[in-house]
């Protein structure tokens, strides 16, 4: 297969770089970005692949979507922005605060949650990445929640990512002076991207619309993503322990552990491990890690092209 790659000097498009060089059925035709060896984003547009990764900011992706899409029909686009996980033009502007550009592609993207969506991404040719908080959100929930085993009205998540979540962009809050030694909230409450994204796919999955109380925090670390999810539940431990190693049973990528999984567990790996424990009566903590550059982005839009084109979903990734 012939790969372009459009971003390929951030974070993700670096990281999908490197993974897709391992792929025995993938040739990197062309990386975009700011510098050499990329090439400008427009000139990628006229490049012939077979597959291109969309690895640009918000806003910014969704034109490049509907050029490439208008132009190659046949071509499998995996998108990393979040300009396709919404489902409705009005709630990506709720969510994202900018009109959508390209609103008539909205319903023709797969959502890829891979182990969940599995069945509608195979044979897809535009499939919408998730974002890499939500990934380590849904992935423990949407199991419990489809079962009726928790309290979908009175969920806390308590998320805590590395620096490379934010991209590359210069930030101040992203200088190595302000996160290095420190650590800090931001987002909390009912303001962040990804919940907004969490909670439309839990709901178009399981026909129940949730409500979070979302807290990211910015560790001062390079990548990983470890989250703490508090559920109202009637049920045991070993219940929902249950639940969630029968609905990932046979999966490559998704485990269920013991002890509490830490980044070092998951990191520079495709792997989202999770571990269920007791918390105050009627409470239950379920805590997931994964690696937000792999996991949480470039391993599973590798993992989604591969369903999507009918290959082995782990060729690449182990």
């Amino acid at each position: 297969m012939k790969v372009g790659i459009f971003g390929g000097s951030g974070y993700s498009g670096r990281e999908l770089s490197t993974w897709l060089r391992r792929h025995p059925r993938a040739s990197i035709e062309f990386t975009t970005g700011s510098a050499k060896p990329h090439i400008p984003h427009e000139e990628g547009l006229a490049r012939s692949a077979d597959v291109y990764f969309l690895c640009l900011p918000h806003v910014t992706s969704a034109g490049y979507v509907q050029k490439l899409r208008a132009a190659r029909p046949q071509a499998l686009i995996v998108d990393l922005s979040g300009d396709f996980r919404m489902k409705s033009a009005e709630s990506y502007k709720r969510w994202y605060e900018h009109d959508h550009a390209a609103p008539e592609l909205l319903g023709h993207a797969v959502f890829g949650l891979t182990e969940v969506f599995r069945p509608q991404i195979a044979g897809a040719r535009l499939i919408s990445n998730p974002g890499c908080y939500a990934t380590s959100v849904m992935l423990p929930l949407l199991p419990l929640i489809k079962d009726a085993l928790v309290e979908s009205s009175d969920i806390i998540v308590d998320s805590k990512s590395g620096a490379s979540g934010a991209g590359r962009s210069l930030r101040e809050d992203l200088l190595f002076c302000e996160v290095e030694g420190n650590f800090s909230i931001y987002s909390q409450g009912r303001k962040h991207r990804h919940l907004g994204e969490i909670e439309e796919t839990i709901e178009r999955a399981t026909g129940t619309s949730p409500t979070l109380t979302f807290s990211p925090h910015l560790l001062p670390v390079e990548r990983g993503i470890l989250s703490a999810i508090y559920v109202r539940t009637s049920r045991s431990v070993a219940d929902l322990r249950s639940a969630l190693e029968a609905y990932y049973d046979g999966a490559a990528f998704v485990r269920v552990v013991d002890a509490a999984p830490k980044l070092k567990d998951v990191n520079h790996t495709n792997l989202c491990l999770m571990s269920v424990h007791e918390a105050a009566p009627g409470r239950v903590i379920v805590v997931s890690a994964l690696d937000n550059l792999v996991k949480g982005a470039s391993g599973q839009a590798i993992q989604n092209m591969n369903v999507a084109l009918g290959f082995d979903e782990t060729e690449g990734l182990l």
